[in-house]
C-alpha cells in the first residue's frame, strides 16, 4: 500500500504514518517499492517482510501435527519415527558441513550460532572441565515436541553427529523444563 492508502484505511496523518513506516523498516518489518506511474511522480508502496509475517497467526503447528497424525495412521508409529529421523538426518547434513575444520570451542559456538538462527534462543556457558552447557530457552516445534517425544530423541541424536562428540541432555520444554539443557563434552584425545 502507498501512504495515501494507508493512511485513508487506518484514519491516521500520511506524516504519522511516515514516521511509523520508517520505524517499521529499522526493524526490518516492512520494505519498500518504487512505484513508477506513466503520469506523476514516483511513489513508495510498502509491504510485509517475511520477518513482519512470522508476527501473524499461522496454521503451521496444527498442520504439522495433523500431517504426523496422519502417518501414524496411515503407516503406523514406526513411520513417524523414520519421518522424524529424515528431518533430523537433512539436519546434519545442512549443519555438520558448516562445523568442518573447526576446534571444538569453535565448533560449539558456530553451532550454538546456527540454532540460534532456527529460533531456539541459545545461550552457551564454558564450563571448567572444558564442557559446554546449551540451554535452548525456546522451543519452536513444542507443539510437535510435546505430542511426539520422538522429535527430541532425534534431536538429540542430530547434536552428537553434527559435533562429533557426547551430548547429553539434562532436560526438555516439551516435559515442562524452562529451557532443553545440553552438555556438549570435548571430544576425547586420542
Amino acid at each position: 500500500m502507498t501512504v495515501d492508502e494507508i493512511a485513508i484505511a487506518i484514519g491516521v496523518s500520511k506524516v504519522s504514518i511516515r514516521r511509523h513506516l520508517d520505524l517499521l523498516r529499522k526493524d526490518g518489518l516492512v520494505a519498500f517499492e518504487i512505484n513508477r506511474p506513466d503520469r506523476g511522480r514516483p511513489g513508495h508502496v510498502y509491504f510485509l517482510t517475511s520477518k513482519a509475517e512470522m508476527l501473524f497467526p499461522t496454521g503451521y503447528n496444527t498442520f504439522a501435527l495433523n500431517l504426523l497424525k496422519q502417518v501414524s495412521v496411515q503407516f503406523g508409529a514406526q513411520a513417524i519415527t523414520q519421518v522424524l529421523g529424515g528431518q533430523a538426518d537433512d539436519l546434519i547434513a545442512l549443519l555438520k558441513p558448516q562445523l568442518e575444520g573447526l576446534a571444538f570451542d569453535a565448533k560449539v559456538k558456530k553451532f550454538s550460532h546456527l540454532i540460534n538462527e532456527r529460533g531456539y534462543d541459545v545461550v552457551i556457558r564454558r564450563m571448567q572441565d572444558g564442557s559446554y552447557l546449551v540451554k535452548q530457552q525456546n522451543c519452536p516445534m513444542i507443539s510437535v515436541a510435546t505430542s511426539y517425544n520422538q522429535l527430541c530423541h532425534e534431536e538429540l541424536r542430530a547434536y552428537q553427529e553434527i559435533l562429533e562428540t557426547e551430548v547429553f541432555r539434562d532436560c526438555l520444554i516439551s516435559i515442562g523444563a524452562r529451557s532443553c539443557d545440553y552438555r556438549i563434552l570435548p571430544p576425547a584425545q586420542p
